[in-house]
């Protein structure tokens, strides 16, 4: 018996293994929070979960950020849809291309017919870290207080 699920799962790096291994037709969609094409793309993909529910797995991982996961799926933006079937990938998307493109790549898995045109879209660039959380990003000073200071002085004494 074939496991059909009608919405996205939410799984770990850590269960993907399984996933990949139990040979099932799966899209994977390597996101991060707060990244807007991995946001609108969601809605497409509980209509394609729920159109392909009993052919195809959609597999939502959300800690694409994490270095060793982004390192071994060579993820360089997010989304990054990838398309496996038997264990092995078949198809990738950067980005977020719109319902279309990704039913074409869902039916290329299923089918195993001719491969669909290529297709990317909206993405972020990736910012994987490595152990521990991400470094927070310090907002940095465009001119130094001394140069600041300066450019007051001069401003008072010709005002």
């Amino acid at each position: 018996m074939r496991a059909a699920f009608d919405a996205p799962i939410r799984a770990s790096a850590s269960v993907l293994e399984r996933i990949q291994a139990s040979g099932h037709p799966a899209l994977v969609v390597f996101e991060t929070p707060g990244c807007a094409p991995c946001d609108a793309l969601r809605p497409e993909l509980e209509n394609l979960a729920r159109e392909f529910h009993d052919r195809v797995l959609v597999v939502r991982v959300s800690d694409a950020a994490e270095g060793w996961l982004a390192a071994r799926y060579h993820l360089a933006y997010v989304p990054t849809l990838v398309f496996w079937r038997g264990g092995r990938e078949r198809a990738r998307i950067r980005g977020n291309p719109g319902a279309a493109a990704i039913r074409a790549h869902l039916e290329f898995l299923v089918t195993e017919g001719s491969r669909p045109d290529p297709a990317e879209g909206q993405r972020h660039t990736l910012a994987a870290h490595f152990g521990g959380p991400p470094p927070v990003a310090r907002p940095r000073a465009l001119l130094s207080w001394g140069v600041l200071a300066t450019a007051r002085r001069e401003a008072e004494s010709h005002g």
